[in-house]
C-alpha cells in the first residue's frame, strides 16, 4: 500500500511538474511590459526582462549587434542620448509560441521618437524576441530590433548627372578613370610631359565636359575634341583599352548598368573626333 502511494506521489508530481512547465504565458503582455520600460529612456527600468550571460546576442537598428546585456545596455544608452521621448506601439500582428522552457514572438512596431531639439522621428520596424523560462519569470535571451530599408529613389525623369550622384561622384570617376590610363604602359605616353598644372588642367576639363555631357550645371570651355586630339595618333586599339578602364572605374563605383551604357554611349559619340583616321 505504502509502495503504491508513493509511486502514486511520484506520478502527481511529475504531472503537476509537467503542466507546470507547459502552462502558457501571457508572452504578448510581456512583450508590452518590455517596450513599457523602454520606453522611460533608461535600460535599467528593462534589464529585469532579460538574461545577463555575456554571449547572449542582441540586434539593434545599429551597430549590428550587441553581446550581452551589459553592452547592450552601455550601447543603448549612447543611442538615446539625444532622444527627449519615445513611444512603441505593437502592431496587431503579434504572433506568440511556446515550446517547453522556451518562447519566441514576432510583431511589427511604430515607434515615435522626440529629440531634445524637439523633431519627431517616426519610425516602423519589426521585433523578434526569444525568451527562456529561469525559474518563474520568462526572460529575454535574444531579441532583434530592425526596420525595412527605404525604398530605392524614384529616378524617372531624373538627369544622368544627377543619378550618377553629382559633381563629386563625377569628380572621383574622373580621378580614379585618369589614374588607370596614367598607369596604363600603351597610354601613358599621352600623358607625358605635361607638367603637374597642365595635369590639373586636363583633369578639370574632363570633370567639366561630363558634367555637362550629363546633364549637369557645368559648361566645358575647353577646345573641340577633334582639335585637342589632332596630332596625338590615338589608335582604335588606344580607344578600346581607354573604354575598359573605364568600364572598370564605373564597376569600382558601383553604377547601375543601365547608366554605365548612358555613359559609354556619350562618349562613343566623339570617338570619331578622338581617334586618327585609319588609326590601328
Amino acid at each position: 500500500m505504502k509502495i503504491r502511494l508513493l509511486l502514486a506521489s511520484v506520478f502527481l508530481g511529475m504531472v503537476a511538474s509537467s503542466s507546470a512547465l507547459a502552462a502558457p504565458a501571457d508572452f504578448k503582455a510581456l512583450m508590452r511590459k518590455t517596450l513599457d520600460a523602454w520606453q522611460t529612456l533608461d535600460p535599467a527600468n528593462a534589464a529585469p526582462f532579460y538574461a545577463k550571460e555575456a554571449d547572449n546576442a542582441y540586434f539593434d537598428l545599429a551597430p549590428l549587434k550587441y553581446s550581452g546585456w551589459a553592452e547592450y545596455a552601455e550601447g543603448v544608452n549612447k543611442v538615446i542620448a539625444d532622444m527627449a521621448s519615445l513611444k512603441i506601439t505593437l502592431g496587431d500582428d503579434v504572433r506568440t509560441h511556446q515550446h517547453g522552457n522556451l518562447a519566441w514572438a514576432t510583431a511589427t512596431w511604430h515607434g515615435d521618437f522626440v529629440t531634445k531639439e524637439g523633431m519627431n522621428e517616426p519610425l516602423d520596424g519589426r521585433w523578434t524576441v526569444v525568451w527562456e523560462k529561469r525559474g518563474k519569470d520568462w526572460l529575454i535571451v535574444h531579441d532583434h530590433f530592425s526596420a525595412p530599408l527605404p525604398p530605392p529613389p524614384n529616378t524617372a525623369g531624373q538627369s544622368l548627372y544627377k543619378r550618377l550622384g553629382g559633381y563629386d561622384a563625377l569628380a572621383a570617376v574622373t580621378d580614379d578613370f585618369i589614374g588607370r590610363l596614367v598607369k596604363d604602359p600603351q597610354l601613358a605616353k599621352f600623358f607625358a610631359g605635361h607638367s603637374t598644372d597642365s595635369l590639373k588642367r586636363i583633369r578639370q576639363l574632363v570633370v567639366d565636359q561630363l558634367c555637362e555631357a550629363t546633364g549637369g550645371p557645368c559648361v566645358y570651355i575647353g577646345r573641340s575634341m577633334k582639335v585637342s586630339h589632332a596630332g596625338l595618333g590615338i589608335t582604335d586599339s588606344d580607344w578600346d583599352a581607354a573604354g575598359k578602364h573605364l568600364v572598370e572605374t564605373l564597376n569600382q563605383f558601383k553604377v547601375p548598368q543601365h547608366e554605365q551604357d548612358e555613359v559609354l554611349g556619350a562618349i562613343a559619340a566623339l570617338k570619331k573626333d578622338i581617334v586618327s583616321s585609319g588609326g590601328q
